[in-house]
């Protein structure tokens, strides 16, 4: 265990040395091939072939066909379909705005695109309706959330990339918790809007809401074909991201008209600094990975958990509380990469169904999305407007934190909730 604990304590000084995430593991990584004497040719082999892959390559899809939808503010037009269905409802905004951030979270895959999208336009609607300004940035913050449990899930594709598992049967995982975790949101918004005495709006009429409907029909397929053509396995979820990103082009550029011809360079740029961002992560993290098989390190920790006798779920308490400490300074995707390649072996000699822990882990990441110092959702809301303060996003997402937290036991004691709907698959 003396390597294992020398690789920590280099870890830790290229972390806080303040490197990139994805340039410290590389870093530690060369330092430990080495002092260890490992062949040095593993470096390039690993970073080419960790990009080397047709998982991966949904990656940047999904983050381009995201950032086309965030800056052709599809999510304006989400959020009227949702508005004028429910805003005549106690917290009509609230749950306008919690449907929306769901409803987005099923075409872009990412929770900062979902937060901020929705946020454009949730925001300034529910402060001129009076509504808690606190309550408004923590509901925002979380909503934003769903966009890596509800698939696609950038997050869940890396997962899958490392655990070689299903990433169509982990994004189906998803589905029955995202739906759950919504309407625990919507209970609360309800709950919170009587007690404030949110005064709800005139309903619309059913003229106004066909005309929407009819208006939007086209931006509510995209999760649809998406969806639809994953679990009846016409396209694999790479395929997926593809389609949904001709498909997003043809919305914002010919349906809606949102966006022009000249805006696409910079779009792309956009979107290529995320997805290089991403993708300097995997290349660290799994050559990071392959040093510590060959220092035989997980092995090693999965001999000492099992001389440890600990039980199947006794070890997934301790890697949730882990992985609570590491959301509080790591996102989303340093924190799978930093820890799959070492739960991996362990998950296995545990009998730990992947798909199941998947999702649990997924909970978890959301949770750290909206914890400080590193909260990456809590930086995406203070940009939607001048007047908001970080302290103000911090106190309106400490109730939802809980909320999480008590989500995040459900799914830990009903695996069926994430494991019946990818047995159904074919």
């Amino acid at each position: 265990m003396i390597s294992f604990i020398l690789v920590c304590l280099l870890l830790l000084c290229v972390l806080f040395a303040g490197l990139p995430v994805g340039f410290a593991l590389g870093t530690a990584s060369v330092v430990l091939i080495a002092v260890f004497a490992l062949p040095m040719k593993i470096v390039a082999a690993t970073v080419f072939g960790s990009l080397d892959s047709f998982v991966i390559l949904a990656v940047p899809l999904y983050v381009l066909m995201s950032q086309i939808l965030l800056d052709g503010r599809i999510g304006d037009e989400l959020f009227e379909v949702m508005n004028v269905w429910v805003r005549h409802l106690p917290g009509g905004l609230a749950i306008a705005t919690i449907l929306a951030c769901g409803f987005f979270a099923a075409i872009s895959g990412s929770s900062a695109a979902t937060a901020v999208t929705i946020g454009m336009v949730a925001y300034p609607a529910m402060m001129e309706r009076g509504y808690d300004k606190k309550f408004t940035l923590g509901l925002l913050g979380c909503g934003g959330t769903l966009g890596i449990l509800i698939p696609p899930s950038i997050p869940l594709i890396v997962y899958g990339s490392i655990t070689e598992e299903s990433v169509g049967k982990l994004f189906i995982a998803g589905i029955i918790p995202g739906l759950v975790l919504t309407a625990i949101l919507i209970i609360y918004a309800v709950i919170r809007s009587k007690m404030g005495g949110f005064a709800p709006m005139v309903p619309a009429t059913w003229n106004d809401r066909f005309r929407v409907m009819r208006k939007n029909i086209w931006g509510m397929l995209l999760p649809v074909l998406i969806l639809g053509g994953i679990y009846t396995g016409a396209f694999t979820p790479t395929e997926a991201a593809a389609v949904g990103l001709f498909y997003s082009l043809i919305l914002t550029l010919l349906i809606y008209r949102t966006l022009k011809i000249q805006d696409l360079p910079g779009i792309c740029m956009k979107a290529v600094g995320t997805a290089c961002m991403i993708a300097m992560i995997i290349a660290g993290a799994l050559l990071f990975g392959r040093v510590m098989t060959m220092l035989e390190i997980p092995q090693k920790l999965t001999e000492l958990i099992i001389d440890w006798k600990l039980s199947a779920m006794m070890f997934v308490v301790a890697m949730n509380i882990l992985m609570l400490v590491l959301g509080c300074i790591l996102e989303t995707v340093s924190i799978i990469m930093l820890t799959m390649p070492l739960v991996a072996p362990i998950m296995v000699a545990l009998s730990i169904d992947p798909i199941w822990y998947a999702i649990v882990l997924t909970v978890n990441l959301e949770m750290a999305l909206i914890t400080p110092p590193v909260g990456m959702n809590l930086y995406v809301i203070k940009g939607i407007a001048p007047d908001i303060r970080m302290s103000e996003i911090v106190k309106g997402v400490a109730p939802f934190v809980l909320l999480l937290a008590a989500f995040l036991v459900l799914t830990i004691l009903f695996p069926a909730m994430s494991t019946w709907l990818p047995n159904m698959m074919k």
